[in-house]
């Protein structure tokens, strides 16, 4: 397994599912480069090694099937057929839509390895992941951290919930966990989310729900995130807030993604912007524990930023910011009171 673009993956099942009689592998690479289904992010042809990655991939997921030397759709899947219904994203695009990123993350999750070695990690003991909505709403967060053992340097997951570790020793199994079905679950399947703990040690990652919103009566989307925020303040005329501390109680705590919660303080910055105040940290300091390039781009994703400022560690929010029943329009949305039960 490889980080690969599933926005990708749906433009070459969509175009394959158009040879009912199948494509060889020659046929399905020509197919994909001529009609530019995959570009690099320098918006270039994939190498014939990433096709192949892309190829096998749809094989593993079995929305491809061989049928000798061809490859045809796998129509007999409901997934797949799902995914057939759905329009694809431009060229270029690498963004799926919700309902498209629930099919292929079936498929992933019926695909036994990837379950088994991955996402049955974060379910209660004697429970599998063998649905999205199960997975989602049951998982519990999974750390992985990189030791040095005698024999090679290894990556360990771990579940505190339910005790149970498992264990990447080789280089191989280390690529298709960590570097393909993690990234897939965190940034092509909206699955989970992750985020380093205080003391950088290793990285703690969480099934997240899909973010609920409701609308204000301009229109603008406010993430449910805002209301257990405010929940948090105390007494004082301002709380100071740490984004690393809401992270945990807010979106680990509460199956939110990070984004909710830096949507929710856009909001707050436009609605209430002389009741907020963001406090900033150097990029130095954000990455002082960091050793490598890969590891300051993850700890950097914890912080708060708008476009090219300062990157923000800390907010402080006044007591006299107040909701409006209106803002509670969307039944999606739980009332204030339910959510102060959670709590």
């Amino acid at each position: 397994m490889r980080a690969i673009s599933f926005a990708g993956l749906h433009r070459i099942v969509k175009a394959v599912a158009a040879f009912p009689n199948g494509l060889r592998a020659a046929e399905m690479n020509q197919l994909v480069q001529e009609n530019k289904l995959v570009l690099t992010r320098r918006r270039s042809g994939p190498a014939p090694t990433t096709l192949y990655h892309y190829r096998r991939t749809l094989l593993c997921l079995r929305a491809l099937k061989r049928d000798g030397r061809r490859l045809r759709i796998n129509a007999a899947d409901p997934d797949v057929r799902k995914l057939l219904c759905h329009p694809v994203p431009a060229g270029g695009d690498h963004t799926l839509n919700d309902s498209a990123k629930d099919h292929f993350a079936a498929l992933v999750l019926k695909n036994a390895p990837c379950r088994a070695l991955f996402f049955d990690l974060f379910m209660p003991l004697g429970v599998t992941a063998d649905s999205v909505v199960r997975f989602r709403q049951n998982g519990f967060p999974v750390k992985w951290t990189r030791h040095n053992s005698c024999r090679a340097r290894e990556v360990v997951f771990h579940n505190d919930t339910t005790d149970r570790t498992a264990r990447c020793t080789s280089p191989v199994s280390v690529a298709a966990l960590l570097y393909g079905v993690r990234y897939w679950a965190r940034d092509e399947l909206g699955l989970i989310d992750e985020y380093c703990p205080k003391g950088g040690d290793g990285v703690v990652m969480f099934p997240i729900l899909r973010p609920r919103s409701c609308a204000t009566r301009n229109g603008r989307s406010v993430p449910q995130i805002v209301y257990l925020l405010l929940l948090l303040r105390n007494s004082e005329e301002w709380t100071v807030f740490s984004i690393l501390d809401l992270i945990t109680r807010c979106c680990e705590a509460h199956r939110q993604p990070i984004s909710a919660l830096f949507d929710a303080i856009d909001w707050l910055l436009r609605e209430w912007p002389h009741h907020v105040v963001l406090i900033p940290t150097s990029r130095a300091l954000a990455t002082l524990t960091a050793l490598s390039a890969p590891r300051e781009t993850l700890e950097l994703r914890q912080y708060y930023r708008v476009s090219n400022g300062p990157y923000i560690s800390h907010l402080r929010i006044h007591k006299d910011i107040v909701l409006k029943t209106t803002e509670f329009t969307d039944h999606h949305v739980q009332h204030p009171s339910k959510i102060q039960a959670a709590f």
